[in-house]
């Protein structure tokens, strides 16, 4: 049974977690989808951002990257 915890903690995404007015750009599947979003806020469900030209919607924290 350990084995079996082992193995899927070499698969499992760990939580990414964003403050609020963190700037961020929208990447799926290799390409920028949205960018210069900022973020609202994070809950267990996703985190919120504002996007310049969309509104807000609330995205999976593992599709966002922060802009330096």
């Amino acid at each position: 049974m350990q084995v079996l915890y082992f193995i899927k903690s070499l698969f499992a995404v760990a939580q990414i977690q964003f403050a609020p007015g963190e700037r961020v750009n929208l990447v799926r599947r290799g390409s920028i989808e949205r960018t210069d979003g900022y973020v609202l806020a994070q809950t267990d469900k996703g985190v919120l951002v504002e996007w310049p030209r969309a509104g807000s919607s609330l995205v999976n924290s593992t599709d966002l990257t922060v802009i330096v």
